[in-house]
């Protein structure tokens, strides 16, 4: 009976441990704020998914669902998945290409603010404010030093840990760029986090500057994230 016991404990855990709780604080709250949900929209905007609320007080609840919550049974309500190295914001394709994993993958964004039946704002989870602008308009707004973060679904639990490097050519100049990767990605809905270490200056003429060392790990609890909100 113990043993039974134990093992049932086991199998508990490892459900649980399948569902992923974050908490941040908002940078720029609205003043009397009603508490929001937190949603994506991985199978259209007629279809959100609930990942957690934002409280009147600005606190940021993240509870993410299990991975059944991004699969419908209607047919024209799908999950759009590609091979995973398309899910990374940064990759090696064709030089140096390292192993990927066979798991299917996607990002999915924006972070969505939903109210009242109405889309209300984006959150910008990162480092420096900075980078929100950046991630808005990567052709015309630099990027600074610093860390955002990226919600990406994958059908089956992954490990990818390695490093490779690669040539990216901007009309006649070349950025020389390398990636360190550390994650463990579970079965659905994962935070992973995007840290910029070094940075390739280029002609403004031609293109703002590009990220050219960049790492990828999971989210760790300590990890010191701005949320900064983008209200419509």
């Amino acid at each position: 009976m113990k043993q039974q016991l134990l093992t049932f404990l086991g199998l508990l855990l490892c459900i649980l441990g399948y569902t992923q709780t974050l908490t941040g604080k908002l940078e720029n709250p609205l003043q009397n704020m009603p508490e929001m949900d937190i949603v994506l929209w991985p199978l259209g905007m007629d279809s959100a998914v609930t990942i957690g609320k934002l409280t009147a007080n600005g606190t940021l609840e993240f509870n993410f669902p299990q991975k059944e919550a991004f699969h419908s049974t209607d047919e024209d309500k799908q999950i759009i998945v590609n091979d995973f190295k398309h899910a990374l914001r940064f990759n090696c394709i064709g030089q140096g290409e390292p192993e990927y994993p066979n798991a299917m993958a996607t990002i999915i964004s924006p972070i969505s603010l939903w109210y009242k039946e109405r889309y209300v704002g984006v959150l910008f989870p990162v480092t420096d404010e900075a980078l929100m602008h950046w991630m808005e308009d990567e052709a015309y707004n630099n990027p600074v030093e610093g860390t955002f973060y990226d919600m990406v679904y994958v059908d089956e639990a992954t490990t990818f840990k390695t490093d490779c490097s690669t040539t990216l050519q901007f009309s006649e100049e070349t950025v020389n760029a390398s990636y360190h990767y550390q994650l463990n990605l579970e079965a659905g809905l994962n935070f992973i986090a995007y840290t910029i270490e070094d940075i390739h200056k280029m002609n403004s003429k031609v293109t703002s500057n590009k990220p050219s060392k960049v790492v990828v790990k999971n989210v760790k609890a300590e990890d010191a994230i701005k949320w900064i909100a983008k209200y419509f």
